[in-house]
């Protein structure tokens, strides 16, 4: 595994994660050089948690994370399929859920919710709302959602219709839409269903809440849409298979918000399920997106690729040796081993370089990733979002040329 794909990659993946609103880690394991660096003192810091919720229809856990000096407990529901017959009674008084839009999330989620309740007899309906006229109306068809059994029809009228409506459309379209074309069209007592906390972050700042009457939940699979449901049909084979999912619960207006927030999570086949609220996922889903897999994964690519074309490469190799940092044995030694694994398959030399370029760049990054932080929880960066949105909608947006030359 060549060093410098590792040093360059390693200082921003653990600097995200020390400004993470959780807990800085600890860097005492990393020895010499690594380990003098001095601790940055976050912005705002605060402890979070414990998250402990009811629930009168699933069996929950306390799950103990630590003891002294900083015990911290956690309520946890595991999931399954032999949890589905459970969800009935959850989504007690639901007759009709509105699966509205067609991205990554809605297509899986959908065909989940509508697999579960059938494997379990539910009447329920699960009915997904596309605009008129949508080009999304003939995959829905595809995949088994038609007019003709009244589980295919008009964003507007599935809305108004449905107990649990799940708004799974793009966050510019929420930020743009919610208040004048959604908001009013849901039912009193009916149960907002989100799967991304943005929406909270975008009336905040334009100084906006929501309807008091109606539940406002979040349920939040932690994988794209794709493998939510590829997971899922893994798991009618193998008992708990799916993806894990956090819940939150924003607003209570009917006293069984919790029960359907978890029912949902069980019903898309999650095998663990943890609380959260929607402020916190925002906030760390638009961090990590923008300090890893959208700022990070680009400008550790970008140096690299410099790097190795003033180096001599041809600009063919430059480019898959760079991509090779991010898809490659690197990465994959992360997810299983955890970063320290990385450091610790280096000898000598090379082990020594690790430890002075680690040091060299923690601090920066740690402090670029701050301001990255700050920007979120301000609502800086979700006002750009739509700001985007609308420039997308006036202006044709095309490749920079320096992405065109390297296609």
């Amino acid at each position: 595994m060549p060093a410098t794909r590792a040093i360059l990659l390693l200082p921003a993946l653990h600097a995200v994660a020390a400004f993470s609103p959780l807990s800085p880690p600890s860097l005492s394991k990393i020895p010499s050089a690594v380990s003098s660096i001095r601790p940055l003192s976050l912005r705002n810091s605060r402890k979070v948690g414990p998250y402990m919720f009811d629930t009168k229809v699933f069996q929950k856990e306390t799950i103990e994370f630590s003891v002294n000096p900083d015990p911290s407990k956690e309520d946890i529901l595991r999931g399954g399929r032999d949890k589905f017959p459970l969800v009935k009674k959850a989504f007690e008084g639901i007759k009709k859920i509105g699966v509205i839009g067609w991205g990554s999330q809605a297509p899986a989620q959908g065909q989940n919710l509508a697999d579960t309740l059938k494997e379990i007899g539910s009447d329920i309906k699960v009915t997904v709302g596309l605009r008129a006229g949508s080009p999304s109306w003939k995959a829905a068809q595809a995949v088994g959602f038609s007019e003709a059994d009244g589980t295919l029809g008009e964003q507007s009228a599935v809305i108004k219709e449905s107990d649990l409506v799940m708004l799974l459309i793009s966050d510019a379209a929420q930020a743009n839409d919610y208040k004048s074309k959604i908001e009013p069209l849901i039912k009193p007592g009916a149960t907002l269903g989100l799967s991304h906390g943005f929406l909270l972050g975008h009336l905040e700042s334009i100084g906006e809440t929501f309807r008091k009457d109606i539940n406002v939940v979040l349920v939040a699979p932690k994988g794209m849409g794709p493998s939510v449901r590829r997971l899922y049909e893994q798991g009618k084979t193998v008992n708990g298979a799916g993806i894990n999912s956090s819940f939150a619960v924003h607003q209570d207006a009917t006293g069984r918000a919790t029960e359907i927030a978890l029912g949902w999570a069980i019903a898309i086949g999650s095998p663990f399920v943890f609380e959260t609220t929607l402020k916190e996922e925002y906030c760390s889903d638009i961090y990590g997106e923008r300090g890893i897999l959208l700022g990070a994964v680009h400008g550790i690519v970008e140096v690299l690729f410099r790097r190795y074309m003033s180096q001599g490469m041809t600009p063919e190799d430059a480019f898959k040796n760079s991509c090779e940092s991010i898809t490659g044995p690197i990465t994959k030694t992360i997810s299983k081993k955890g970063i320290l694994s990385v450091y610790q398959m280096f000898q000598g030399e090379d082990k020594k370089r690790f430890e002075e370029a680690y040091s060299a760049s923690y601090t920066p990054a740690k402090d670029v990733l701050a301001e990255i932080y700050d920007e979120v929880k301000s609502g800086n960066e979700i006002r750009s979002v739509i700001m985007h949105g609308d420039r997308f909608e006036k202006y044709e947006l095309r490749l920079p040329l320096t992405a065109c030359a390297l296609m």
